[in-house]
């Protein structure tokens, strides 16, 4: 099992009074595996996410990755799990407008100190991927050819 929630919820206070967003989520996902996460507005998709990729943390319950319970981790453990582990497709894409495709790519591999050479390797394999081998010098703001 590659992530795993338990039991998690989660609550936001309205001054004194406990305003609870998700209770008692039970979700397990194999690697590989896709997923979507679908409701209404104001259902707690985006909470959720936050928790998941851990931007946020569960009020209670257990988030498991790669068989380590990460659930109390700090702010700067999160942040390390985040730069290693977690990747995110953002609807409307993240990206450094004077950036190309190429350097966009790199710059956490930067960040988790992979050297260059290596780096922009492990760059072009992701653009292949996904389809823009062919586009790693555009930048977001360039026209489609």
């Amino acid at each position: 099992m590659i992530l795993e929630l338990e039991n998690i919820c989660k609550e936001y206070m309205q001054g004194k009074i406990p305003v609870p967003v998700l209770k008692n989520i039970n979700f397990s996902m194999e690697e590989g595996e896709y997923v979507a996460i679908m409701g209404p507005s104001g259902s707690g998709k985006t909470t959720l996410m936050n928790i998941v990729g851990c931007l946020d943390q569960a009020t209670s319950g257990r988030l498991i990755l790669d068989g380590q319970d990460i659930s109390k981790c700090s702010d700067n453990q999160m942040s390390d799990i985040r730069l290693q582990k977690i990747g995110f497709v953002f609807q409307n894409f993240q990206l450094l407008a004077r950036q190309s495709a190429m350097e966009n790519v790199c710059l956490p591999l930067t960040y988790a100190g992979v050297p260059k050479k290596e780096r922009r390797e492990r760059a072009a394999i992701a653009l292949e991927r996904v389809g823009l081998g062919d586009r790693m010098s555009f930048k977001p703001t360039s026209s489609p050819a």
